[in-house]
């Protein structure tokens, strides 16, 4: 079950590291939900969508390294790694939809 637990986080990452690579390096905004409806509206601002960019850049190589390291380890240790890093991911972006919204 670890294997594919590890195969998992490695995919999830490949794509987190894809769409975070498009936001931040090449300013694809539009791949955030309704970020070109709340720019125009003014609510959020390019620094918003920087920082969406980086967050999916820093949890795609969370969930790699340690996806490449249940491929190894026990069960235990990719179901831990695993809520940890959802439960990070979801915080870090509340923490940016909170932090980045004009009120």
């Amino acid at each position: 079950m670890h294997i594919v637990l590890g195969i998992l986080m490695i995919l999830a990452a490949a794509a987190l590291g894809f769409f975070g690579y498009m936001i931040a390096m090449r300013g694809k905004y539009a791949l955030i939900t309704n970020y070109v409806m709340e720019k125009h509206a003014g609510k959020v601002d390019s620094r918003y969508a920087q920082r969406v960019g980086w967050i999916e850049i820093f949890a795609a190589v969370y969930f790699f390294i340690f996806g490449i390291l249940s491929l190894f380890l026990s069960s235990g240790f990719a179901w831990t790694v695993l809520i940890i890093g959802v439960v990070l991911l979801i915080a870090a972006a509340l923490l940016n939809l909170f932090l980045g919204k004009k009120l």
